[in-house]
């Protein structure tokens, strides 16, 4: 199926690995030019030369993420497609986290996925059309131990979507939410060893205990998410603003 982004100028931040990286690779297969950002230029970028473009941005820097729209602006004339993307923060129990914990967090996660919405939605609104994706987490509707800091601010961004599709859907921009369950990603294996090497067992066992909540009987891949994301942003699914999307392989049991 062809989803009609050929010509798009995408953004994809926290696009070195993993979700992000499956994000670019998909929107330069569909004729994207795919901006893929990150720290340090991605390597990503060899798979699509001339689509995917490296770019460098640190989410820890706020001014250098301030610029980042501006920048992509100033160089490719538009932004079709912003894909907000962001790290995960420590994980650990409530009680052992410090204001200093919750700051970091809030620098990583909130912080950014404000700055890059506002300049994004802002610049959309002004060329009358666009598309802003959010990658939060299953978390925000199953918590999972440990993961109170990136609930907490991934819940706090699913609000702000929410009440941004309805504000700037009326200058024909949408904004729509993914939220990614298990994926084979880099994080996640390394979630998997620190479980493991905590409770004396094996990495597969602790697979497996994931594994096991899931009615699939897997966990997904980066690029089953990705596909996800790139078929929201698209004009095929131009009707489709302030959703949110679970792809957990049916693991989240509640109702919407």
């Amino acid at each position: 199926m062809d989803l009609g982004l050929s010509g798009h100028v995408v953004a994809v931040t926290a696009a070195s690995r993993g979700i992000g990286a499956a994000v670019a690779r998909q929107f330069a297969a569909e004729g994207a030019t795919a901006l893929a950002a990150s720290r340090t230029a991605p390597s990503v970028a060899d798979a699509a030369p001339g689509r995917i473009l490296p770019v460098k941005l640190d989410l820890a820097d706020a001014e250098a993420t301030e610029r980042f729209v501006p920048d992509v602006v100033a160089e490719h004339g538009r932004l079709d497609v912003l894909v907000v993307n962001t790290a995960g923060p420590k994980l650990g129990p409530f009680l052992d986290f410090t204001d200093a914990d919750w700051s970091a967090a809030y620098d990583l996660l909130l912080r950014p996925a404000v700055q890059l919405a506002r300049a994004g939605a802002r610049q959309m609104v002004e060329q009358g059309g666009g598309t802003i994706v959010f990658l939060t987490s299953t978390w925000v509707r199953q918590p999972a131990p440990g993961g109170v800091l990136s609930s907490s601010f991934r819940s706090a961004i699913v609000a702000m979507a929410k009440q941004l599709a309805a504000e700037v859907a009326p200058a024909g921009v949408r904004v729509v939410q993914v939220m990614p369950g298990a994926t084979g990603t880099d994080r996640m294996r390394n979630i998997v060893a620190s479980k493991s090497a905590a409770n004396g067992t094996s990495e597969d066992d602790e697979i497996g205990k994931i594994v096991k909540d899931i009615p699939l009987g897997r966990w997904g891949s980066a690029e089953e998410i990705a596909s996800s994301i790139t078929f929201l942003a698209s004009p095929r699914s131009s009707f489709t603003t302030g959703a949110s999307l679970v792809v957990d392989g049916g693991a989240v049991r509640s109702l919407p």
